[in-house]
């Protein structure tokens, strides 16, 4: 413990926030590990897509999955998912500069139920996550905080900032947002480093929610495209010391993704039985893989994105999503040549052809 509390000495900010000792991938000292409030720390998970580029990368938009990405603006960086190991423990996330001299992170929104234990208001919390940049030089300041919500629970602004503000500065948060910890340099370097901030105090009035925002704080240094800032092993934990990341297993970490988004895609990925409800309506259910946090919002990639197997191979025109609920829904596939009473199955129909159900914070 000695040790723990002499790394974590080596910074205090004004709300007795403890910035820890910034350890490499390969000195780290092992500890006990404690539970991850994050979902998808390590970015293994990316039901979307695993590339996030113009006209998918905007400003508040859900990339890897539980992850929004923050930007001063539209097309700011690229994100993709890597893994090759080079950051954190396996894979990571990656934020590629395309338009420069602007701020920009990650964030992720922790639902009410997943935080119960750190609101009674003098609970502490640690943050710990491990970054590098590809050019120190041009992207050198990265800051964390854990911002706390106050309006209604579960019901968020899911974009934070109302202002960016000029270099080296602090965001302005949205209303109802708050940062539990006074966000300092963390100094990211070309190195695999890991980052701790610890023993921030859970202590705004009335906390609804957590969120974890880790950004790009530099404006007149981030001048040149095709800069890297890599994050991996994000961990939120109950406590006055941050521990060790410990990865889920992949089916686990999976499942609690699939409770804020699921999405089915690929050639001939089945869904479900069902019925030629008539000539042109084939009917099936569509049961998640879990229970929703909410009846969620029901999309797909276009109209033809089902197909109903028969006899014969009927392509949709149209998709109704009937009777939403938080654990099934019903599909209506629009089509033709269909024979009443006649069983069937639904799948997607080919590559680039996908629906999902979205019951994001």
């Amino acid at each position: 413990k000695s040790l723990y509390e002499a790394e974590a000495n080596a910074f205090t900010d004004t709300k007795n926030t403890k910035l820890a000792g910034i350890e490499t991938g390969a000195t780290a000292t092992a500890k006990p590990s404690g539970h991850n409030l994050i979902i998808n720390g390590d970015f293994r998970v990316a039901q979307r897509a695993t590339s996030f580029v113009s006209g998918s990368n905007n400003d508040d938009t859900y990339c890897l999955d539980r992850w929004v990405l923050i930007s001063d603006g539209n097309d700011i960086v690229d994100v993709t998912q890597q893994t090759d190991g080079a950051v954190g423990n396996y894979s990571y996330i990656r934020l590629d500069l395309e338009t420069a001299s602007k701020k920009f992170g990650i964030l992720q929104i922790i639902e009410q139920k997943n935080i119960t234990d750190v609101l009674s208001g003098s609970d502490v919390v640690s943050l710990s996550f491990n970054a590098k940049t590809t050019n120190a030089a041009k992207m050198a300041t990265i800051k964390a905080a854990v911002l706390s919500w106050a309006g209604t629970a579960d019901t968020v602004t899911s974009d934070v900032i109302s202002a960016w503000g000029i270099e080296g500065t602090t965001p302005t948060f949205a209303t109802n947002w708050t940062a539990e910890n006074t966000a300092a340099d963390l100094g990211v370097t070309a190195s695999d480093v890991r980052y701790t901030i610890e023993n921030i105090a859970i202590d705004t009035a009335s906390v609804k929610n957590l969120a974890v925002f880790i950004w790009c704080d530099d404006v007149a240094t981030n001048d040149t495209v095709g800069v890297f800032l890599e994050i991996a092993d994000v961990k939120l934990e109950k406590g006055s010391t941050a521990t060790d990341y410990v990865a889920r297993p992949f089916g686990e970490e999976l499942a609690l993704s699939q409770r804020y988004f699921e999405r089915v895609s690929g050639t001939d990925e089945r869904i479900s039985g069902g019925v030629c409800y008539s000539t042109t309506s084939a009917l099936a259910v569509w049961r998640f893989a879990t229970t929703k946090r909410i009846a969620p919002t029901m999309a797909a990639s276009d109209g033809a994105a089902l197909h109903a197997t028969t006899t014969g191979v009927h392509t949709s025109t149209s998709i109704n999503f009937a009777a939403v609920r938080q654990t099934s829904v019903r599909l209506e596939n629009v089509t033709t040549g269909l024979t009443a009473g006649h069983g069937l199955e639904m799948s997607i129909k080919g590559a680039g052809k996908w629906i999902e159900a979205d019951a994001e914070l």
